[in-house]
Parts: structure tokens; C-alpha cells; sequence
């Protein structure tokens, strides 16, 4: 670990100033190069939202659950398994053609996010107005306007979908399934994920210490290897770091230091090799697979840009 690189991150996380002219609101940084580890807490340790960083964490679980043989009513489940023949279920579509685009939805454009929709649903303004009960169908119903599968608009519906599905189908709440496949193999006890009605959020709401997160991290960097125990296949792991949509996304900026030039299943993908998730409010899981550098932070700081910036004194 360069330690220097080290300390001039945290001094610039503890001097920037964002867009208003304030102090970056940052809890915590962990970083790794292979063998070693350092940290910094800028306050007390805490359990801090993940937010977007749920999703990846989500779509670990899906990975090792399928690869113990995933039923959904007796038969496998593939990313290539069409869902609404299980969403149908508890879910109701209107309108005939719209049902039409959703029989051709896979769990991949799930995981991938290309529904083929016009724009990002499920955040927080629409959890608000459209009532935590009525979920389900708002997404169902949300008119798809472009190709799916291969259209991306960044969106918190995938994820989920997929806990609704875990729910209805496997008996738990993602929250347990994810501390059965992941979380428990890790030796994660303390977490905590919100709920939008009957179902875990899954796309967000879940609380933990950065230590956890980081392991998460090194996990993903270890193709899926925990201590010498394989917890998540090889194969899922590549598949969640390829670039499964066309590049650059809508977000893409070249210039900055982590550019969203692609996304894969839940993961950002740079040009140059990097990915990484990241949340609302400073919330980073970043890895830099040449110098095997693993990066997590948390915090509360709404203007994100001057902390990625700083991170990138890695690269």
C-alpha cells in the first residue's frame, strides 16, 4: 500500500470543500492493494445506507444462489429465465401490448437494467407517490418504449423485482436470502435493509459498517473467493464487470476519473478496466483490477463529484 497516496486521499476528503463551499460530509475509507489494508474514520463508526451499492450485493446472492440450483416453482432459474411467467402471479398488466414487452424480459435485463424504459423509476420520489403497496404494479405498467434488452436507462426497478420474486417464490425476504448466500459466508452480522411494503427494498436501503462493505468489495476483486472458500462462481462474477450494454451510457462523462462508459450486471464499467457501484450521499465500492486496488467509503455528502475526483489519486 502506498501510504502516502494514502494519506494525501484523506487529507483532501478532510479539506475539499463541494459545491456550496462546505466540508466533504465523508464517515470512513478503506482501501486495499492485495495484502494490505488501511483505513481512516472521519467520525464515529456507524451502519450507513448503501443505497445503489444494495444492488450488486443482490445480484451476488442471485449468482451463488443459482449456482446451488435456484428453483422458482420447480424449475431452474437462468439469467436467460423470462420473468413474467413468475411476476404474473401477484402482478397485473392492462395493457396487451405492454404485457407483450414484458414476456420478453429476462432476469439479466434485471440485473443489466434494460427494460427499455424512458427514464429511471423507483427512486425515492416515486416510492412517495405512487405508495409503498403499489410498487409491483407501477413498474409493471410503466410503459416500455424502447428495445428491450438492449436499451439501458439507469433505474432502482430490477432490483426490486428481484426481491418480490425471492419473496413469492423462495419463501424469505432478500435480506435473509442474501445473508444465506452472502452475507453469513462472510461473517456479516450486523446490517439492517429497509422494506417498501411487503417486500425488501433490495435496489437500496441497506445499512452496514464499511468493514462488511469492504469485504464485499474483496470479494468481487477475488472472483468470487472468500478465505479460500468459492461463496460466488467465477462465471457471475466475470458476467457482473463485462460491459453488458452499449457504451458510453447516458451518464458517461470522459473526462472524469471514474467514467460510467458501460454498465454490467449492477456495475459501472470504465474504459480503461475500472468498476465499481456507487450510492447516493458518498457512498463508493471502486476496483482498480491492475493494481488490485480495492477502495469502499461512506459518508453523507450529497455533492459526489469531489470525492470521486479524490479517489481517482489512485488510479
Amino acid at each position: 500500500m502506498n501510504k502516502q497516496i494514502f494519506d494525501n486521499v484523506v487529507e483532501r476528503l478532510s479539506t475539499s470543500l463541494d459545491k456550496n463551499g462546505n466540508h466533504l460530509k465523508m464517515n470512513s475509507i478503506i482501501v486495499s492493494d492485495g495484502g494490505d489494508t488501511v483505513s481512516h474514520y472521519f467520525n464515529e463508526r456507524e451502519k450507513i445506507d448503501l443505497r445503489s451499492i444494495s444492488k450488486p450485493i443482490l445480484c451476488l446472492a442471485v449468482g451463488a444462489a443459482i449456482e446451488n440450483g435456484l428453483e422458482f416453482n420447480g424449475e431452474k432459474i437462468t439469467l436467460k429465465t423470462p420473468v413474467w411467467k413468475y411476476l404474473s402471479k401477484y402482478a397485473t398488466i392492462t395493457d396487451d401490448e405492454q404485457r407483450s414487452k414484458w414476456e420478453s424480459i429476462k432476469l439479466i435485463d434485471l440485473l443489466r437494467i434494460t427494460f427499455g424504459h424512458d427514464k429511471g423509476i423507483m427512486f425515492s420520489k416515486d416510492v412517495r407517490e405512487m405508495g409503498e403497496d403499489n410498487l409491483i404494479n407501477y413498474i409493471v405498467n410503466y410503459p416500455i418504449k424502447y428495445d428491450v434488452g438492449s436499451h439501458f436507462t439507469y433505474s432502482n426497478a430490477g432490483g426490486y423485482i428481484i426481491s418480490s420474486l425471492i419473496t413469492e417464490y423462495c419463501g424469505i425476504s432478500a435480506d435473509e436470502f442474501v445473508d444465506k448466500y452472502i452475507f453469513s459466508k462472510l461473517g456479516i452480522v450486523d446490517f439492517t435493509w429497509k422494506k417498501y411494503g411487503k417486500y425488501c427494498a433490495g435496489c437500496t436501503g441497506l445499512k452496514m459498517f464499511n468493514e462488511d462493505l469492504h469485504k464485499i468489495a474483496k470479494l468481487i476483486i477475488n472472483n468470487g473467493f472468500y478465505e479460500g472458500q468459492s461463496i460466488v462462481p467465477i462465471s457471475w462474477i466475470d458476467e457482473m464487470r463485462k460491459p453488458q450494454v452499449q457504451a458510453p451510457t447516458h451518464r458517461y462523462i470522459f473526462d472524469r476519473a471514474f467514467p460510467k462508459w458501460s454498465y454490467g450486471l449492477n456495475l459501472w464499467i470504465c474504459e480503461d478496466g475500472n468498476y465499481y457501484c456507487d450510492g447516493t450521499d458518498g457512498q463508493y465500492l471502486i476496483i482498480i483490477p491492475k493494481k488490485e486496488i480495492v477502495i469502499t467509503t461512506l459518508g453523507y455528502q450529497t455533492d459526489t463529484l469531489p470525492i470521486s475526483e479524490i479517489l481517482g489519486l489512485f488510479k
